[in-house]
């Protein structure tokens, strides 16, 4: 430290008063310092110092075997490299050769559902299966519909969505009894009403057109039922011949009247799917909501790049929409010039030109947003990035042979891990974008750290025969002609990197193997995503290690590779390499006010709830503007349910479990409590039975003219055989019980299969209550999950997810809430949770392995101190940068954290080989830190090409990222050696040693002018 040198010049008073203050400072430590020495002293000479000192020669010697292992290994192994270089080149590339074509199928792998990014174990994990085991929908597509009366300017009509026209269309769409079987795509989308979507994978329909169709056949199948149980219908119902088809007049009806009639009769439930944008009172915008099965692969929609799933559906769905519809569907073929009436004004400039019937929903979103990043990353990124890599290859190294140098072997290894993940079918998930930064940043970092150290000990051998040849001259002898390409000077070179730069390159891949290995522990991170991040970064490191320790020799050996120089680039690094010692205190109080303001602001902004908003997306992307135009239009969006069991309970009045009057009375009340939390609407059997009118004639006698809910719940029931209610009397041909199974087989397999599981030989025993909300924060959506929750759980306390009791009959059960609402919650929570274990558990872990590899703890906490630094400041950079947390931002801490742990170990394994000197100081950083600023440089110049990209949310990533390695090598290069200097200083004056620091009287940092040693190689 500079206020302990001496001044030439003679002493200063104020100078002697510092000294004064230094010394009286340390004195006062002095008791503590003798203390410790005799404490260390006491332990040194009991049982427990023999114990350690046979301990610490174990050690040794093992080591020393190692190390002879280790040199007799790498000559022999380096001796067959160089001898064949091309030889091993061709090998290698061969060998990736054969993961290049599994790894152009590397999207496949990539899962985009929402859902596997649930903790396992989580209450909505369980609620989600139990739901899919019905089976039910979880996955939502939707048709967002707007007629021209939603238009603007001279496009702006009068068409209703309630008109027949407008509804035709609609059902033509769905599928009803005018297209049945009618062939391909001209069966619509919804083929089979009663396959529960394992034939065409829709599993339900809800929307204007399928309640007026359901509405339209109600009253056939209202007689049938009716017949079915032993009633007389009149001689007009020939439903013994019809039963063939229980969707009898499942179609639009022609008649305006008779739909307005219907549309009148729904009530409520048709409002929930229509609005008036505009306030003319005409319905323009509509939604037609369509549940999907989980798993498609057995249906028969057509394959999309050989896959039947979401993917597939939602293309067959865009080519039967705006290809195949022709005259059925003049909807499907318009698009509106001008903007409509709900479009966000803010963005006006920014939404696309709205179509007609414009596919939306969570999982098309979804889809859309994974491929198009994927597309945007191959297609503009990646291209860029291999330019701007180059070019700073190129300007840092001055000899274009260095692009090949350095980045065959990452391309290879990248190559090589991820058709590893396609060959052995490991699931990924678009998480996996934060292992390419890491896996290219290692990849950058291990081939020029190699690539320089041989240049180095190249140069330092040539200078070695140079000395000798000047003497040779100068005493009269012959000397030998210096080739920098002979075989002796390229092994040795080869064989002393490898065992310098090598081993600590080794160290470093095998830290953050390590480290990276705590990703895939279940029981810590039980999100899967993460886990696959964790696999797939264990292979990456490895595969990445192994080929730059083999090919970057091979490489430079073949290709003949010397680094251009530059005296004033080395003499910066010079210079820049004397500030850990001559600045110690100014770097280590700076570095302490940065990461005192980053704990401060740590759990406020990193605690942030996990936000997917527009900027997070690409842009002109329709059908997310669909989405959020749907969830402020329609306050829906996010589709959330709970079960209602009672398969314990059994048959009790003569129906099926699930149908018992009590039960779906209970499931009113229970709907009218969760009816009043803010921003939530609840559909359930009730709503249905409320909505569906029937009118019914017996011999000519008007009986009923009532919804089904209306009619369960007549009081004529209980007065049937009152002499005093005559209206009463024709109730006596029929039984309540009857009538409750009459009322549920009038609904159609449509509606059953939304809201009831299937009938498996002891009746339906299950429903399920929808509670739809709109898109809101996480943080409100938080408070009314947990309301909701409170009212399902309700007196008593669950016995499990699936065992609640508000539903307050014996025997049967209600589940909490799950969906849209509690997985989006029960994700964030799951990632920020798993966030902090992972990274508390890597500095644990790796802290314990850096001390066992150093052989010193002290100089593993060093390291741990100096990568914790960059990670603390994070939040700062967030937050005067105006990032938040997003799906992109929650992993940049992890790959922060192993390139700067990289940095870190390359740096301490250079001090330990120079030696814990002030000279050995400068020179570790000067030289190392030196690499480490290229490598730096140019993983910074690849992540540079995401600000190319046109997600706002991903470019933030990239320029956090490129910050945040700017600081890690900072740390790494001048945090991390001030620390050794402060903690070697303050030991040297505690100890009573004197200042260990006096950097301007040593000699020992002069530099001795050598020889230039750069021979321009004829190959």
């Amino acid at each position: 430290m500079r206020e302990t040198s001496v001044s030439l010049s003679g002493p200063s008073p104020e100078y002697d008063d510092e000294v004064v203050f230094w010394e009286r400072f340390y004195e006062r430590l002095a008791p503590f310092r003798d203390s410790l020495i005799n404490i260390k002293k006491l332990a040194m000479e009991s049982p427990l110092g023999d114990l350690y000192e046979f301990g610490a020669r174990g050690i040794n010697n093992t080591s020393d075997l190692f190390s002879r292992t280790a040199i007799r290994t790498a000559e022999i192994s380096y001796s067959m490299i160089l001898r064949s270089p091309g030889l091993i080149v061709a090998i290698l590339i061969l060998i990736t050769a054969l993961t290049v074509k599994p790894a152009m199928n590397f999207q496949d792998q990539i899962n985009g559902d929402v859902e596997i990014y649930l903790p396992d174990g989580a209450d909505s994990t369980e609620l989600l299966l139990d739901v899919r085991e019905a089976p039910w929908a979880t996955d939502i597509f939707i048709l967002y519909i707007q007629t021209n009366n939603a238009a603007t300017g001279n496009e702006r009509g009068d068409e209703n969505i309630t008109d027949v026209n407008i509804l035709s269309q609609l059902s033509w769409l769905e599928g009803d009894d005018n297209n049945r079987l009618a062939g391909g795509y001209q069966d619509g989308l919804d083929t089979y009403k009663d396959d529960r979507g394992r034939n065409d994978g829709v599993i339900w329909i809800l929307s204007p057109s399928q309640i007026i169709k359901e509405a339209n056949s109600s009253s056939y199948r209202f007689n049938c039922a009716v017949e079915k149980y032993g009633l007389p219908t009149g001689p007009s119902d020939n439903c013994a011949i019809s039963n063939s088809n229980p969707n009898e007049g499942y179609s639009i009806p022609d008649d305006q009247e008779r739909v307005d009639t219907l549309v009148d009769q729904a009530g409520s439930l048709i409002e929930s799917f229509v609005r008036d944008t505009n306030g003319d009172g005409v319905w323009d915008t509509g939604v037609i909501v369509m549940g999907l099965l989980f798993d498609m692969e057995e249906t028969e929609i057509p394959r999309d790049n050989g896959l039947k799933d979401h993917k597939a559906f939602i293309s067959y769905a865009e080519d039967l929409i705006y290809e195949k519809s022709g005259v059925n569907c003049e909807l499907c073929l318009r698009t509106y010039v001008n903007p409509t009436s709900t479009m966000d004004e803010a963005y006006i400039d920014v939404i696309p030109a709205r179509k007609a019937v414009t596919i939306t929903g969570l999982t098309p979103v979804i889809h859309e947003v994974s491929d198009k990043i994927y597309k945007e990353l191959v297609n503009v990124m990646l291209p860029i990035s291999a330019v701007l890599v180059c070019l700073a290859m190129l300007i840092l190294h001055r000899n274009p042979k260095v692009i090949i140098v350095g980045g065959l072997p990452i391309a290879m290894s990248l190559a090589i891990t991820f058709g590893i993940t396609v060959i052995f079918d490991i699931m990924l998930t678009p998480m996996i974008i934060s292992a390419a930064p890491i896996l290219v940043g290692l990849g950058v970092d291990y081939s020029l750290h190699l690539t320089n150290r041989i240049e180095e000990n190249r140069v330092e051998l040539i200078e070695e025969k140079l000395e000798k040849a000047w003497e040779a001259n100068r005493d009269g002898l012959n000397s030998e002609t210096i080739n920098p390409w002979d075989p002796v000077i390229s092994l040795t070179a080869t064989v002393r990197a490898a065992l310098t730069t090598g081993n600590a390159i080794m160290l470093s891949a095998m830290t953050t193997i390590i480290g990276f290995s705590v990703l895939t522990w279940t029981f810590l991170v039980p999100i899967q995503p993460m886990r696959t991040v964790g696999i797939t970064l264990l292979i990456g490191i490895f595969v990445t290690f192994l080929l730059s320790m083999l090919m970057v020799p091979a490489l430079v050996e073949l290709l003949r590779y010397r680094k251009g120089k530059t005296q004033l680039f080395d003499k910066m690094w010079d210079r820049i390499g004397e500030v850990p010692v001559k600045g110690t205190i100014v770097v280590i109080l700076a570095a302490l006010v940065v990461t005192v303001l980053g704990v401060a602001m740590f759990s406020e902004t990193m605690g942030q709830q996990i936000a997917a908003g527009r900027d997070e997306v690409p842009p002109n992307m329709a059908s997310y503007e669909a989405l959020v135009e749907y969830s402020t239009v329609f306050e829906g969006g996010q589709t959330n349910m709970f079960i209602i069991n009672a398969e314990e309970r059994g048959s009790v009045n003569g129906t099926a479990p699930i149908r018992d009057l009590p039960i779906l009375d209970s499931i009113e009340s229970l709907q009218i409590l969760v009816d009043n939390v803010p921003e939530t609407d609840t559909i359930s059997l009730v709503n249905v039975l409320k909505a569906i009118h029937v009118d019914v004639n017996i011999s000519g006698l008007e009986i009923y003219d009532q919804s089904l809910w209306e009619i369960l719940h007549d009081e004529c029931w209980d007065k049937s055989t009152d002499p005093f209610s005559p209206q009463c009397w024709a109730y006596t041909v029929s039984s309540k019980e009857d009538m409750v199974n009459i009322a549920f087989d009038t609904l159609s397999p449509e509606i059953r299969s939304m809201l009831m599981n299937e009938d498996t030989g002891f009746g339906e025993t299950k429903t399920l209550v929808y509670a739809n909300q709109p898109y809101i924060n996480l943080y409100n959506a938080t408070i009314y999950r947990n309301a909701i929750d409170d009212i399902l759980e309700g007196e008593e306390e669950c016995s499990g997810a699936l065992r609640c009791t508000a539903i307050n009959i014996d025997d049967t059960y209600n589940s909490l809430l799950t969906g849209g609402l509690p997985v989006s919650i029960d994700i964030n929570d799951g990632v920020h949770k798993a966030q902090s274990l992972t990274t508390i558990w890597t500095m644990f872990i790796l802290l314990i392995a850096m001390a066992f590899l150093f052989r010193s703890p002290r100089l593993a906490i060093f390291t741990m101190a100096a990568v914790g630094a960059v990670v603390l400041w994070q939040p700062l950079l967030m937050r005067f940068g105006g990032v938040g947390v997003n799906v992109f931002t929650a992993m940049i801490g992890t790959i922060v954290f192993g390139i700067g742990v990289d940095d870190s170990i390359h740096i301490v394994d250079r001090i330990k080989d120079e030696g814990e000197t002030p000279a050995g100081i400068v020179k570790s950083v000067s030289k190392t830190g030196q690499t480490i600023f290229e490598t730096t440089a140019t993983t910074c110049a690849g992540l540079s090409a995401g600000l190319f990209v046109s997600i706002p949310g991903l470019q933030n990533f990239f320029v956090l990222m490129m910050v945040l390695l700017v600081l890690a090598l900072l740390t790494s290069s001048i945090l991390l050696p001030s620390i050794i200097v402060l903690q070697k200083e303050f030991t040297s004056r505690i100890l009573g040693k004197g200042p260990w620091l006096d950097f301007e009287e040593s000699g020992s940092l002069e530099k001795s002018s050598v020889m230039d040693a750069v021979i321009e190689s004829n190959g």
